[in-house]
């Protein structure tokens, strides 16, 4: 046997031994795909360090692939042992049952979510794309890497990866090459029983490269087309590789395999199929040929220290603004936004004045809306727009593709950290819950606006007024979540997300909200009383918009000597990483008449603050604000009736 066969070989055995032996994982993708991986990883992926940030990038979107990848991962020279190996799928791992970013050395994002990584993908394409355009120069390519995508049947019917696509055409990114295992299979059956379009001429009509290779079993085959793909200069490239699920396996070409570990009889029979030997074993050959393409990554990674030294010399003022790019400097937003905000202005346009102070002091900031940027007003001034002919623009222009914009964020915050901003409506939230769940389990620096916060929108009628979405995010963990009540708040919540480097949801009111006598460092804190009478007899928490609402309820309950305290809560989550001792001091337990205020359905407020919740339990209606408002039956009187009636 050949030695190229002999290595992709032993990583179909390892795969179907690590699943065999969890009893659990995807064979059948395990043993069709692995010429593919193979002939990607010896001859084109430049992996060296995840501290190179020229390093290729290769997302594994088809995540089940997981047992072939970790099996790859060791072969050339990556931080994954046998042992590893051998606890495929088991609790502390190194190798968990889909790639975990932050887990496993060379795992770039995690997958598992079809689609999801196809979406990671192209952001991490247009992250490399924005700084190659910045600081490239003549001679010196010094950001040029690739991204590499494996994706399956499944990851391209997933309507994420095909927003991500069609924008990918339309931006031209022609450093992002897809390797699409098309085995034609997927759990129920034969694809045709739910897909038959033309995916070559849909790639074609989306400004792709197309390249198809009908045996997907040769690493001769495979290797030429990824050299073919690089070649490419205005389009990204997919590559359709023709494979059998399950090859080698008694099971081949069936559906059954495709998460069926194969019993011992099975294993061995795949064993003598594939001419190999051992148990969790990888020959000395293999090790050898294998370890060449470390070697080779190595020698690309000294070539480009080189590159840099001479880029330093030679042009030292650029070289200075890459190593910044995305160095952090103090930002003091109250100082820099002084006298910008006017009165009764509208909150999306004091958060335009906030996000464009950030986009001053952090030149790496970037992103962009799902073509509602007129609307949500989160556009950096000065900052063009990223295109095929403009990729040093800073804003985006996602189109109408919620669930592509999310994943796409996260993917450019992958790429070396850096901020990155999206924006919508948050009724619209619902279509990036996905991306937002990926952001919160992977804790990228992300920045979610979200403005027209309430049924206050209005005339757009209840499809476009958020009833149930705060809940929906706050509920995602690692997800926090910001609702400022006026300027003051909004440039403390930017701060503490501008330093947190964390995922995050600002939700913006639409419409101008009454000032308050708000505090910088009290919403810090993520809560803080804002005001408070003698010997309260009711408590109040609330957010946002709804805080000026229990501002005019509490002058009406003090006409009827009912004394009151308000407490301002920007961000619950924030709240509940302070100490017992400030906790006790807000929360003021002592007060028997507990009241939560939010045009939201969210209940965690009574599981935070307690008490009794007054809120917006159904949908909205169409027409002017203030009737919507008084449809709802959620003006102060109405407040204070609520109040009255649960008063103690």
């Amino acid at each position: 046997m050949k030695i190229n066969q002999k290595c992709i070989n032993t990583a179909r055995v390892l795969s179907a031994e690590m699943i065999n032996r969890a009893n659990s994982g995807h064979t059948g993708v395990a043993l069709g795909a692995a010429p593919i991986l193979y002939a990607l990883f010896k001859d084109h992926y430049n992996f060296y360090s995840n501290k190179y940030i020229n390093r290729d990038r290769f997302v594994l979107s088809a995540g089940h692939a997981s047992a072939l990848y970790y099996a790859y991962l060791h072969m050339f020279g990556f931080d994954v042992s046998i042992e590893d190996l051998k606890n495929f799928r088991k609790l502390g791992s190194k190798t968990p049952g889909h790639p975990e970013y932050g887990v496993t050395d060379g795992v770039e994002t995690s997958t598992g979510p079809l689609g999801q990584g196809v979406a990671n993908a192209v952001g991490l394409a247009i992250a490399q794309k924005s700084l190659a355009e910045r600081f490239n120069v003549q001679k010196f390519n010094i950001i040029d890497n690739f991204t590499y995508c494996f994706v399956g049947d499944g990851c391209l019917m997933e309507g994420v990866a095909q927003e991500a696509c069609s924008l990918a055409g339309n931006l031209k990114l022609n450093k992002l090459i897809l390797l699409y295992d098309c085995n034609q299979i997927t759990i129920d059956g034969k694809l045709n029983i739910s897909n038959s379009e033309n995916t070559k001429q849909k790639f074609k009509a989306m400004g792709w490269n197309v390249i198809t290779v009908n045996n997907g079993n040769s690493y001769l085959s495979i290797t030429k087309a990824i050299f073919r793909a690089k070649k490419s200069k205005k389009k990204p490239t997919i590559i359709i590789f023709k494979t059998q699920i399950g090859y080698g396996s008694v099971h081949a070409g069936s559906n059954l395999i495709h998460g069926k570990p194969l019993t011992n009889e099975e294993l061995e029979m795949l064993k003598q199929n594939l001419e190999v030997e051992g148990n969790f074993k990888v020959d000395e050959d293999v090790k050898e040929y294998c370890y060449r393409a470390h070697r080779r990554a190595k020698v690309e990674y000294f070539k480009w220290e080189k590159q840099v030294v001479l880029y330093k010399n030679t042009h030292p003022d650029l070289c200075q603004q890459f190593f910044d790019y995305f160095n952090r400097s103090k930002l003091n937003l109250p100082k820099l936004c002084k006298g910008k905000f006017t009165e009764n202005m509208p909150m999306r346009e004091a958060n335009h004045i906030v996000l464009n102070q950030v986009a001053k002091n952090l030149t790496s900031f970037m992103g962009g809306t799902a073509d509602v940027a007129p609307s949500t007003l989160a556009y950096i001034d000065d900052g063009g727009d990223f295109s095929e002919i403009n990729y040093r623009g800073r804003n985006i222009h996602y189109g109408v593709r919620e669930h592509a914009m999310g994943a796409i964020t996260n993917g450019i915050a992958l790429y070396a950290g850096a901020s990155t901003f999206c924006s919508t409506f948050l009724s619209f939230s619902n279509y990036e819950i996905p991306a937002l769940r990926m952001a919160g389990l992977m804790n990228l620096p992300v920045m979610h606006i979200f403005t027209h916060d309430s049924i206050i929108v209005g005339e757009d009628g209840p499809t476009h007024q958020p009833v149930e979405q705060l809940t929906q995010i706050r509920a995602i963990p690692n997800l926090t979540v910001y609702r400022p009540a006026d300027t003051n708040e909004l440039m403390a919540v930017y701060s503490m997300a501008y330093e947190n480097k964390k995922p995050c949801a600002i939700v913006i009111a639409k419409q101008a909200l009454p000032e308050i006598n708000s505090s910088f460092e009290g919403a810090t804190c993520g809560a803080y009383v804002l005001v408070e009478d003698d010997k309260p007899d009711v408590i109040l928490f609330t957010s946002g918009s709804e805080v000026g609402l229990a501002l005019k309820a509490k002058e009406l309950l003090n006409k009827d000597n009912i004394s009151c305290v308000i407490v301002s809560v920007p961000s619950i989550e924030v709240f509940e990483r302070q100490t017992d001792k400030y906790k006790k001091s807000i929360l003021k337990h002592e007060i028997n008449n507990r009241f939560c205020v939010e045009a939201s359905n969210d209940y965690k407020w009574l599981n935070v603050f307690g008490g009794k919740f007054f809120g917006i339990t159904k949908f909205g209606a169409s027409g002017k604000g203030k009737d919507v408002i008084k449809y709802m039956n959620f003006e102060p009187k109405d407040l204070v009736k609520f109040i009255k009636s649960n008063i103690n």
